[in-house]
C-alpha cells in the first residue's frame, strides 16, 4: 500500500500534467498490470516481466528486468497513467476516506479498527511520532573547577 501513497504523493507535487506523448503498447499493458492486476499490483519487476516478455536465458535478465521497471516507474508519463488508472479504478481521496470511516465506525474488527484510528490521527497530525533526542553535554557535576569557573564568568 506505500507505493499507492507514494503516487498520490507525487501526483499531488508534480501536477496533473497532460500527457504530451502517447504510451508504446508495452508500457499502457505494464500501467495495467502494476495498476490493477491482483497477481502484479504494485511490482514493477513482475509487471514488466509479463508486459514486455524478457529473454530469461540471458545472464542477469532478472536484474535487467527490475532496472528496466524502475525506469518506466520514473516516466512521468508511465507515472501519471498509472495514477489515472488507480483513480479510475476508484482509489483516490474520496474512496480512502470513505473507507477510512467505515473501519473508524466497525465494530467487529477491534485490530482495524485501531489501525484506521492510528491512521487517522497520523493524517490528522493529532499525534507525532516519538523521537529520542541525545546530546554530548556533560552534566555540571562532571565539569572541573576551571570549567565552571569560565562558565560563571570569573
Amino acid at each position: 500500500m506505500n507505493i499507492v501513497k507514494e503516487i498520490v504523493r507525487y501526483n499531488k507535487i508534480m501536477g496533473k500534467e497532460k500527457q504530451t506523448k502517447e504510451l508504446t503498447p508495452k508500457q499502457e499493458r505494464f500501467c495495467q498490470l502494476y495498476a490493477t492486476e491482483v497477481e502484479f499490483f504494485g511490482n514493477g519487476t513482475q509487471a514488466y516481466i509479463e508486459a514486455y516478455d524478457p529473454e530469461t536465458n540471458r545472464p542477469n535478465w532478472y536484474k535487467s528486468a527490475q532496472a528496466s521497471a524502475s525506469r518506466l516507474l520514473s516516466n512521468v508519463i508511465v507515472y501519471n497513467r498509472i495514477n489515472q488508472i488507480l483513480e479510475e479504478s476508484g482509489f483516490n481521496d474520496i474512496a480512502v476516506d470513505k473507507q477510512l470511516a467505515f473501519l473508524l465506525t466497525q465494530h467487529t474488527d477491534l485490530k482495524s479498527k485501531l489501525g484506521a484510528i492510528k491512521e487517522y490521527n497520523k493524517l490528522k497530525s493529532r499525534i507525532t511520532e516519538k523521537q529520542e533526542v541525545t546530546h554530548n553535554i556533560n552534566p555540571i557535576t562532571e565539569l572541573s573547577v576551571e570549567e565552571l569557573k569560565k562558565l560563571a564568568g570569573n
